[in-house]
């Protein structure tokens, strides 16, 4: 069937490490999708806004649709970085599209896990949030960026790791196979690891998560304090968002089932895999406010 006379929904979940694009039908019917880079917008606005109209360019070419946007289509966007308004205002003026909604990645991600439901989300990928719905009420904690927050994510724990690396290196902690190993990648040489960090993206500093969790896997000091630190972080949010009220509780992002197998059990004992990812989301809620158009 010829879809280039029907209007579509560019559904668009954009975060800290990718960008996914799917093409839909009004029905929920996916023609084509995409990934691309990283697409936050607080990070690197310019580049995101790139990485978004390039990602949408090829999910369209796989629907073997023109690869120009379509104006009249329906573009529903869950971005990283999307709270600061005017951020949104200006991506909204860079896209092509009539028919726009930008939102944050929280949006999409609590309407794909949770649906219409009671419940609480610990997202923790290279960034981090938490929510709770109770009553109709949402309540939101961090997801403020990795300058002033993002904590447990994995940029927060590759920063972790290199603050505790330098550390050793001045000698106020032991040394451990790992701290040594960072140390070695930056040449021996806390000047270059401080150039690193000048200009560190945090999809730069989450790189070195997998190193971390691996290390403390195998039982490794530094990696288990920086670990033990996290986990008792994260179990303190979660005691602050009353958690247990909600009942429920989904572990997301690339991290959620690492930290889930660390959690206190009153934590364990609720946890869930959610109903559906955030790209399901942003599609729901795009037939929400567009399919009886």
């Amino acid at each position: 069937m010829n879809q280039d006379n029907k209007n579509l929904i560019i559904a668009i979940d954009g975060g800290g490490s990718t960008c996914r694009v799917n093409i839909c039908q009004l029905d929920g019917i996916v023609l084509g999708a995409a990934v691309g880079g990283a697409a936050n917008l607080t990070t690197d606005f310019t580049a995101a806004v790139a990485t978004i109209l390039a990602t949408i360019g090829t999910a369209y070419k796989s629907a073997n649709l023109s690869p120009d946007c379509k104006p009249n289509d329906y573009a529903y966007l869950g971005l990283a970085g999307a709270k600061l308004p005017g951020l949104t205002m200006q991506l909204e003026q860079a896209l092509p599209f009539k028919n726009i909604i930008v939102t944050t990645d929280q949006h999409i991600t609590i309407q794909g896990a949770m649906g219409d439901q009671d419940g609480a989300i610990a997202s923790l990928g290279t960034g981090s949030f938490f929510v709770k719905r109770q009553h109709g009420k949402i309540r939101h904690v961090g997801g403020w960026g990795m300058q002033l927050g993002d904590e447990c994510s994995g940029a927060y724990l590759g920063r972790g790791l290199l603050r505790r690396s330098l550390h050793a290196y001045d000698g106020l902690v032991e040394h451990s196979g790992l701290s040594q190993n960072i140390m070695q990648h930056f040449g021996g040489s806390p000047q270059k690891m401080i150039i690193f960090a000048r200009t560190a993206s945090p999809q730069d500093y989450a790189s070195f998560a997998p190193q971390l969790i691996e290390a403390f896997e195998q039982g490794d000091t530094n990696a288990k304090e920086i670990v033990n630190v996290a986990v008792k972080t994260l179990d303190s949010t979660l005691d602050a968002l009353d958690v247990k009220a909600a009942g429920v509780l989904y572990m997301l992002g690339g991290l959620g089932a690492f930290y889930q197998n660390l959690l206190h059990p009153d934590y364990q004992k609720i946890c869930q895999p959610p109903k559906a990812n955030a790209m399901a989301g942003a599609i729901m809620l795009a037939q929400q406010k567009w399919a009886r158009t």
